[in-house]
């Protein structure tokens, strides 16, 4: 069955000396909506950037413009080579033997530019890509809360079109997202703090962020690109001898294995759009690294050897090094965007584990900022 899609169409009779060269065992081409493409030049460097192959690493495909993307049964997620980390929804995946493909794979939003976002009407709160995981939530809260609905979809209208990201006061977006949904609480008809046994003002604020985050993120990282590049050439230097700084932060014990294993958890990080998601990927993290630690003093009491502190300083050490290894991406705008949340916690929320765990990451971050390189 012949497939109408303006990419697909274009390649076949434009670059037709391109599509010849590929391979239906090979390469697999990633089709946006056509409604998200209204006003996208459809050339070759677009096109080139939609054909992927498979890479050595599992679930990852390298297009060719070198730009890396992961694909699981439902998301592809940007990663190497892209300016921001995106998720788009798979819709559907076709294998058509009538084209040069493995596998075609039809997905909701472009892997890069500007986002097509559809009119909504002020009567319905708005799903977004990120924000859709907690659609039935906020609806069954909306459904009984009028007034609330109106009030927070036009807030956040409003934040879209006229706030302004200002380097170093990051807190105030995070204080006026609280205020926000502090507000929408306050207008509720229906005065139950409960959604199926779970925290309105939580689901609120995880919806707001991650309502916010395309329009939150290309701001971060426009504000910290500079500082980034640096800490990405660190963070290359320390990668090529990683071994090499575990030994000098006196952790030479420290298995790679153990490393390369905690870098993939780490990255996930890239996949988040709410902060309380990244704190949840932190917070496992370092309980792994404590298990690390512990069952590598348990090689070295059989040996005689000196064992480790399971303190701040390991844990610094041990994340420095699995970001290194991860290369992990956008690290200080990741790190901002969590103390906007974190720093905006009332003092009941903010429990000693949650301000540990922050600032272990943080730490470790400014370890990098601060480390010299020849």
């Amino acid at each position: 069955m012949e497939i109408h899609h303006p990419v697909l169409n274009i390649l076949i009779n434009k670059y037709k000396s391109l599509y010849d060269m590929l391979s239906c065992k090979t390469h697999i081409i990633l089709l946006p909506e056509s409604k998200t493409l209204l006003n996208t030049d459809i050339n070759i460097e677009f096109i080139k950037k939609s054909i992927f192959l498979k890479s050595h690493l599992k679930n990852i495909y390298v297009n060719l413009c070198d730009q890396c993307i992961e694909i699981d049964t439902k998301c592809v997620y940007t990663n190497y080579g892209y300016e921001e980390n995106r998720i788009c929804d798979i819709i559907k995946i076709e294998t058509n033997p009538n084209y040069n493909f493995f596998k075609i794979i039809f997905i909701n939003i472009p892997l890069e530019g500007d986002k097509y976002e559809e009119n909504i009407s002020t009567n319905s709160i708005s799903y977004n890509n990120n924000s859709s995981k907690y659609k039935n939530e906020i609806n069954l809260f909306f459904s009984k809360n009028q007034t609330s609905k109106e009030y927070l979809y036009a807030q956040l209208s409003q934040f879209v079109s006229s706030y302004i990201i200002v380097k170093g006061y990051e807190n105030y977006i995070g204080k006026k997202i609280v205020n926000i949904v502090d507000q929408t609480i306050k207008l509720q008809t229906n005065s139950n703090d409960r959604i199926s046994g779970k925290n309105i003002k939580n689901i609120l604020i995880k919806y707001t962020y991650s309502h916010l985050y395309d329009f939150i993120w290309k701001q971060l990282i426009k504000n910290y690109q500079n500082i980034e590049l640096k800490i990405q050439k660190k963070i290359e230097y320390l990668r090529k001898d990683i071994n090499g700084f575990l030994a000098d932060v006196n952790l030479k014990h420290i298995n790679m294995f153990h490393i390369e294993a905690l870098s993939f958890h780490v990255k996930q990080i890239e996949k988040c759009v709410d902060p309380f998601d990244k704190i949840t990927i932190l917070d496992n993290i370092s309980q792994l690294i404590c298990e690390i630690i512990s069952s590598t003093n348990q090689d070295l009491k059989k040996q005689k050897i000196a064992i480790y502190d399971i303190n701040s300083d390991s844990l610094i050490s041990i994340i420095v090094a699995a970001i290194s290894y991860g290369q992990i991406k956008n690290i200080i705008s990741h790190s901002i965007h969590l103390h906007m949340y974190i720093e905006n916690l009332n003092d009941s929320e903010k429990i000693d584990k949650l301000s540990f765990i922050f600032t272990i990451f943080h730490s470790s971050i400014m370890y990098l900022c601060d480390m010299k390189i020849s």
